[in-house]
């Protein structure tokens, strides 16, 4: 939670948006604030995933658009090399009510009775990118990732609540591509990304960037969070659409 402040009061002071900006643009150091809506098309969950009983989240939290918020810091090593570091929090909390009766975790849900919902999943990423192509308008680059991920689903019902949490770490493989346009514009597609028998992770944007200056570069585009895990403990798969716009400042 403390983490969670002080990199809310950065955010503040680094003016409330930003994602995704070229990698040629000459600073060493780069902080990046990403914000916009976010909204939920899927969320489907069983927990326990033997034994439970499968039900659609959205019907307890929503699939209204809320704000969100990401931070990013960039360290450019040399030519070829970059590290960045992100801080992504999400969360989605509402109520609804079942049409039959769900059993999660250790608990009996009643249909017909109002639930109140929380869903959290919070993730905190180191990523490798090498550049591999730097010409003729286009930079290439690949790498990896290491993603924490913090969980969780509630359910609260009248006299009776039940949850589900996770932290775990998930290895992803990264990629990007960035096309220039002129001076000032560039197209970028930045993914990190990874599946396999259990569950799969991908977090992907396409974003416009516009360098209006030396040191501050601006940009909107569209991510995907989509993935899940389907385990002999839990299965939850979601999709979740971002609509994003950002500022970067170098240093």
């Amino acid at each position: 939670m403390k983490l969670l402040v002080q990199y809310s009061a950065v955010m503040v002071i680094a003016g409330l948006f930003l994602m995704n900006t070229p990698y040629s643009y000459g600073q060493t150091i780069s902080l990046e604030a990403e914000t916009g809506l976010v909204w939920f098309s899927r969320n489907d969950v069983r927990i326990p995933n033997d034994g439970g009983t499968g039900f659609d989240m959205l019907e307890i939290i929503g699939s209204n658009a809320v704000p969100y918020y990401r931070l990013r810091l960039n360290i450019r090593l040399g030519d070829r090399h970059m590290i960045r570091a992100l801080i992504a929090p999400l969360s989605k909390i509402g109520t609804g009510v079942f049409d039959k009766e769900v059993f999660f975790e250790e608990t009996f849900f009643e249909a017909g009775v109002p639930i109140d919902g929380i869903y959290r999943f919070n993730t905190y990423r180191l990523t490798y990118r090498y550049i591999f192509y730097d010409s003729n308008n286009w930079i290439l680059g690949a790498g990896v990732a290491a993603l924490i991920r913090d969980a969780k689903i509630e359910l609260i019902q009248l006299d009776r609540s039940d949850l589900n949490t996770d932290i775990g770490f998930v290895p992803l493989l990264h990629l990007y591509a960035e096309r220039g346009f002129g001076t000032s514009f560039s197209l970028s597609f930045d993914a990190e990304t990874l599946a396999g028998p259990q569950g799969r992770a991908t977090d992907a944007a396409l974003a416009l960037n516009y360098r209006f200056s030396e040191r501050w570069d601006a940009s909107l585009g569209y991510r995907v969070l989509e993935g899940g895990a389907d385990v002999d403990e839990v299965y939850n798969f979601s999709w979740i659409n971002f609509a994003m716009a950002g500022l970067r400042v170098g240093f």
